[in-house]
C-alpha cells in the first residue's frame, strides 16, 4: 500500500511539470538594425582604427553581404580637451592620426556621427597604468586537437603559465588583463633539382597562429584579500606542424616556435564584455547556462537611448613579450628562452639558391635572393 502511494505522488509530481511546461516563442524584431562598433586604442604604436558595420538581421540568409557602415564621422576627445578625427579608410574602417599618441591616466571618448543623422557616444575609458606577469613558465600537457580524419585526438605540447600581481598590495584597485598569445612557427628546408650536384634551394617559410579561442582574461579577485594570481594559463603551443593544419616539408632542416604574448591592462567596462562573450561561448545547452542575448558593450545612441548599438570601444595599455619555446614530446622539461620582441609579416616565404653549400648568387641568375628575414631565428 505505501509503494503504491508513492508511485501516485510521483506521477502527480510529473503531471504537474508537464503541465507548467509552454512553449516559449520570443518576440524577435527582425527588421531592427544595431550598430556594431570595435576599436582598440593602447598606449603602443598606431595606427588605431575603429571598424564599423551593421549587425546582420534575423531573416537574412547570407553572411556575405556587406555591412559595413560607410561616410559616418568619427572623432575620439580625451579630458584634456583633445580632439581627434578619424579618416575612413575603406571597408567601415575609420583610422586616428599616426601622430596620436595615447597617455597613461587619460580617459577617452568615442563619438560617432552615421549619415543617417543617429549619434553615438562610449562611456568615458581611463587608459590604465600597464602590468605585466611577475614570472612565466611551460609545463608539458596535451589538449585535444582536431585533426584532418575529423577526429579528436591529445596533442602533446606546452602549456604556457604566469603569475601575476603578488606586490599589488589590498588597497590598490585589483587590476584586470587580458592575454593575446601569438605563436610563429619558422622552418627551414630544402629543395634540391634533378640532374643536378652543385645546387639548391634552401626554403625559409613561417605561419602565425592565435593559440585562443576564447578571450584569455585574468579572474576577478575583487572579493578576495590578494589580488595574487597563481598559474593562470596565458596559452597552449602544440607540439608538430600537423596541430596547426600544416604538412611537414620533405627535407626539414630546422624549426622553431616563436611565442609573442600582449597583455593588456583593461578597465571594468572592457572586462564586462569580454567575460560575458566567454560566458556565451561557453554554453553547452544545460539549464544552468547564460541567456543568449546580444553583447551589450560600452557604446550608446545620444539620440536615441532605446536603439541598440554592439561592440566595444577599448582602451587599454600594452606590454609585449617574446620567447622561444623549446619543448619535446618525451620530456616534461620546457625551456622559455626570452628573446627580442619583433613585428613579423604575414606568413610569407624567402627562398635562396645555395651554390656549393655557400650562399654565393650565380652569375646573372635573377632567381637568387641573398637577403634573409631580418627577425629570422631569434635564439
Amino acid at each position: 500500500m505505501i509503494q503504491f502511494k508513492n508511485i501516485c505522488l510521483f506521477v502527480v509530481i510529473m503531471l504537474s511539470f508537464i503541465r507548467c511546461t509552454e512553449i516559449y516563442t520570443p518576440n524577435i524584431n527582425s527588421t531592427t538594425e544595431a550598430l556594431v562598433v570595435q576599436g582598440l586604442i593602447t598606449d603602443g604604436t598606431g595606427p588605431f582604427t575603429i571598424n564599423l558595420s551593421k549587425a546582420i538581421l534575423y531573416t537574412s540568409n547570407s553572411v556575405s553581404a556587406s555591412n559595413y557602415v560607410l561616410s559616418a564621422q568619427l572623432t575620439v576627445t580625451d579630458n584634456q580637451n583633445n580632439t581627434f578625427p578619424l579618416t575612413e579608410t575603406g571597408n567601415g574602417n575609420y583610422t586616428l592620426p599616426l601622430s596620436f599618441k595615447a597617455v597613461i591616466g587619460n580617459s577617452y571618448i568615442l563619438h560617432i556621427q552615421t549619415k543617417d543623422g543617429n549619434t553615438y557616444e562610449s562611456n568615458s575609458q581611463k587608459l590604465l597604468q600597464p602590468l605585466t606577469y611577475d614570472s612565466i613558465h611551460g609545463m608539458h600537457n596535451t589538449e585535444k586537437y582536431l585533426g584532418q580524419d575529423n577526429q579528436l585526438r591529445n596533442v602533446p605540447g606546452s602549456d604556457i603559465l604566469v603569475d601575476l600581481f603578488k606586490t599589488v598590495s589590498t588597497g590598490d584597485s585589483v587590476p584586470l588583463c587580458r592575454f593575446n598569445p601569438v605563436v610563429t612557427i619558422q622552418y627551414q628546408y630544402t629543395v634540391t633539382e634533378k640532374d643536378t650536384t652543385n645546387w639548391h634551394w634552401e626554403y625559409n617559410d613561417w605561419r602565425s597562429f592565435q593559440l585562443n579561442t576564447n578571450e584569455n582574461i585574468t579572474e576577478d579577485n575583487s572579493q578576495t584579500a590578494s589580488a595574487f594570481i597563481k598559474n593562470h594559463s596565458v596559452g597552449f603551443v602544440p607540439i608538430g606542424m600537423e596541430s596547426y593544419g600544416m604538412a611537414s616539408p620533405d627535407k626539414l632542416t630546422y624549426y622553431t616556435y616563436y611565442l609573442r604574448i600582449y597583455q593588456y591592462t583593461i578597465n571594468r567596462d572592457s572586462y564586462n564584455f569580454y567575460k560575458g562573450a566567454n560566458s556565451q561561448l561557453a554554453a553547452s545547452g544545460t539549464i544552468f547556462d547564460p541567456v543568449t542575448a546580444q553583447l551589450y558593450g560600452n557604446m550608446k545612441c545620444v539620440n536615441n537611448p532605446a536603439k541598440i548599438v554592439l561592440g566595444l570601444f577599448e582602451v587599454s595599455s600594452l606590454s609585449q613579450s617574446a620567447y622561444v619555446v623549446i619543448q619535446s614530446p618525451y620530456s616534461t622539461n620546457v625551456l622559455l628562452q626570452k628573446v627580442p620582441y619583433v613585428d613579423i609579416p604575414s606568413s610569407g616565404t624567402t627562398q635562396f639558391k645555395v651554390w656549393n653549400l655557400e650562399f654565393v648568387p650565380m652569375p646573372k641568375d635573377p632567381a637568387y635572393n641573398s637577403t634573409m628575414p631580418s627577425w629570422w631565428m631569434h635564439y
